[in-house]
């Protein structure tokens, strides 16, 4: 199976909005497109995304299931080598990191089904691990200080793939927090060239199936498996 997500420093800033490689005078920024997970076989590899520093995820998330059980992959694998991202519950987030496993639980701030949501990961240069949603703290902050694997969205090898909605993932080996909530932008995805992603799937906006164009400055671009449509549902 084909590794997953790419990354890249430097994606250009320029008054459009675009991502890297944009050129002047092409179109502003809008977002109409994302990618829908079936929950069954579904899934976008993508060359590994490793890092033992700093970095931060973004992405924006409409689960129709929660797993209370083992979770459900957002992303990333269950294999002893690679790292995960799952969804256990509403107020339950699992995110492994090098040999263990990093548990969020939040009893205010929680996640909601059938609703898009926005989603930050950010370990810090000292090694501490803060997740958020919506711009605001969700769970106590961690700390982490293993190498970071993380290569696809949902597993089909696990039987607990995610079902739901996939937008505008970005993976920065910077930390992102002061540009917290300029990113969340009140609900509504923006423009993240000026932060410069190391990848940035735009998951359908620009893209040709099956391919997810790497629009941060890695060239590192996806390979939709199992599907070929995008969803017009976006967060809004």
């Amino acid at each position: 199976m084909a590794n997953t997500i790419g990354y890249g420093q430097g994606a250009v800033n320029n008054t459009n909005h675009w991502g890297q490689g944009a050129k002047e005078g092409g179109p502003s920024f809008s977002n109409t497109k994302s990618i829908l997970l079936d929950g069954v076989d579904d899934e976008v590899t993508f060359n590994d995304l490793t890092t033992s520093g700093v970095f931060t995820l973004s992405f924006w998330i409409k689960p129709t299931v929660f797993n209370s059980n083992s979770g459900s992959f957002v992303m990333g694998s269950s294999a002893n080598s690679q790292n995960f991202i799952k969804l256990k519950s509403e107020t339950e987030l699992l995110f492994k990191i090098g040999n263990s496993t990093a548990t969020f639980t939040e009893s205010s701030n929680v996640l909601v089904l059938n609703q898009w949501q926005h989603i930050m990961l950010i370990r810090d240069a000292s090694n501490n691990v803060f997740s958020y949603r919506n711009g605001a703290a969700f769970g106590s902050s961690v700390t982490k200080t293993t190498t970071l694997i993380i290569n696809t969205f949902s597993e089909i090898a696990s039987f607990f793939t995610y079902s739901g909605g996939l937008d505008e993932f970005a993976f920065f080996t910077t930390d992102q927090t002061t540009n917290l909530t300029a990113i969340y932008n009140s609900g509504v995805p923006t423009s993240l060239a000026s932060y410069s992603p190391l990848t940035w799937f735009r998951c359908g906006d620009e893209d040709t199936a099956p391919t997810l164009t790497d629009n941060g400055s890695g060239g590192n671009n996806g390979t939709m498996t199992n599907f070929s449509t995008f969803s017009t549902d976006v967060p809004t």
